[in-house]
């Protein structure tokens, strides 16, 4: 008889989770859940090694065509500079844009934290294990039916009308707050690459600026010793020009330097290896950013992953406060009983027939200070949270505001060298040449000519480059892409 009712008893569990799981099936309750939450609670393989962007707002970025792998030997050519490091073609800023999405190492670990909170939603919704317990008697207890031998207990415990599914609430959106930190994460990774990629691009540009004035300036150094050898230069003239050239070739050493080091800021934010010589493009047409910092203001609104944190975490802390004030009430616990009888009793009529009992139980709420103190702590979390959005918004409205100024700034101080300043330097210091060359201009005076049209030319790659840097900072900012990309 004791086999016969562990078999029948074996179903029970089954039978007590099916009937905790709620009318709704499983497969629909992740049904519900949204497409993002879905992928992540629903898996069953393992943690693939790059998951998934968890953004939409980064669409503007991604390329159609897959990122290629790099790697220290793709397009590797000799670097006098730098001998043994790999130099690679220019590559188009998407690329690596994608690239660092795939590849980073904050950006996969951000997406993980989120995957670990998705994964916490069922597990809110989940009802307690049940609760198997063996009691076997050191000494038979006798009864009418015969000895009692051996007894068990299956429980399950139910909690009040509510609770699970504001549990399940709370870690959603907590988890969905964990997926916006993490497009908060991706965004910060596209603004650190473009910031590289331009500091890049700007010193290459400023290389071949510089490169392309020294040939004019051994013109000038030819000149002056000419000049000098008819005693119509003082030999300081002759100093002060070479001087000059070695003050090109350092400036241009210096330029060199600064480059290798920006490109291995920017190998390290792709997770490339530090002697990955990466080449850059800068364009200076792109279009103009026409939209007002109250326009921007109001698409951050509603674009900006961190403001979606916020706001999700004050709902998540208003749940809690529901959910602390429903532990007022008890929660229930149903069990079943087994009581396993022999048949080898002393009593005459001894059937050995095993008993079994149903029994309900409750806790008690009674220590309501406890239960006062935690409605009280889910409310200051509230108003925490409530705060923080509201510090937040502030923050992004006056960092748009001082971005697009910035990008204001740079854009009409471009408009003034490329149209007024770089059309009269240029020229300029040809004439200087053929006027000192004549004997009507001094030498200082034209040693200043190539000094200005060579600091007009260099500043203006660094203007491009800044205004890039600052429309990379404002789309951060804003949350989505204001502009074409180059």
């Amino acid at each position: 008889m004791l086999r016969r009712n562990l078999s029948v008893l074996s179903l029970l569990p089954v039978a007590l989770v099916c009937t905790a799981s709620g009318a709704v099936p499983a497969a629909e309750r992740v049904a519900r859940l949204p497409a993002v939450i879905q992928i992540r609670s629903g898996a069953r393989t393992s943690i693939p090694h790059s998951p998934a962007p968890t953004h939409v707002a980064l669409s503007s970025y991604a390329p159609r065509l897959a990122p290629p792998e790099y790697s220290a030997t793709r397009n590797v050519a000799t670097d006098p500079a730098s001998p043994g490091s790999a130099v690679m073609d220019a590559t188009p800023l998407e690329t690596l844009i994608e690239h660092a999405l795939a590849h980073n190492p904050e950006v996969q670990a951000a997406r993980y934290a989120a995957r670990a909170a998705g994964a916490r939603v069922p597990q809110a919704a989940s009802l307690p294990d049940p609760q198997l317990t063996t009691m076997a008697l050191l000494e038979a207890i006798q009864t009418a039916a015969g000895p009692q031998e051996i007894a068990m207990s299956l429980s399950q415990a139910f909690p009040f009308h509510g609770k699970r599914a504001l549990r399940s609430q709370v870690a959603y959106h907590d988890a969905m707050a964990a997926y916006a930190r993490a497009t908060a994460v991706e965004l910060g990774v596209v603004e650190r690459v473009k910031r590289a990629y331009y500091d890049v691009a700007f010193l290459s540009r400023a290389i071949e600026a510089t490169r392309l004035l020294e040939p004019r300036l051994q013109d000038v150094v030819a000149i002056v010793r000419a000049k000098h050898r008819t005693n119509q230069a003082g030999l300081e003239s002759v100093y002060r020009a070479e001087i000059e050239v070695s003050s090109l070739q350092m400036q241009l050493v210096e330029l060199q330097q600064a480059k290798i080091a920006a490109q291995a800021r920017l190998a390290g934010i792709l997770h490339l290896p530090g002697d990955t010589r990466i080449e850059a493009a800068m364009d200076a047409t792109r279009p103009r950013v026409t939209e007002t910092a109250e326009t921007l203001t109001a698409v951050a609104e509603s674009c900006q992953p961190e403001l979606d944190a916020q706001r999700r975490e004050v709902v998540r802390d208003r749940t809690s406060v529901s959910l602390a004030r429903r532990d007022y009430w008890p929660d229930a616990t149903v069990s079943f009983n087994w009581f396993g009888i022999g048949s080898s009793g002393l009593s005459p009529v001894a059937t050995g027939e095993d008993a079994f009992s149903l029994g309900v139980g409750v806790n008690l709420p009674l220590y309501r200070s406890r239960l006062d103190a935690a409605v009280r702590e889910a409310q200051c979390k509230t108003a925490r949270s409530s705060r923080q959005l509201d510090a937040k918004l502030d923050q992004m409205r006056t960092e748009i505001y001082g971005l697009s100024a910035q990008v204001v700034q740079h854009q009409r101080v471009l408009e003034i060298l490329r149209t007024q300043v770089l059309q009269r330097a240029e020229p300029t210091l040809e004439l200087s040449i053929e006027a000192y060359r004549v004997g009507k201009l001094e030498f200082q005076q034209m040693i200043e000519s190539y000094q200005s049209l060579l600091r007009f030319r260099i500043d203006y790659h660094r203007r491009v480059a800044l205004r890039e840097q600052t429309l990379a900072s404002l789309e951060r900012a804003v949350g989505t892409a204001i502009t074409a990309a180059p």
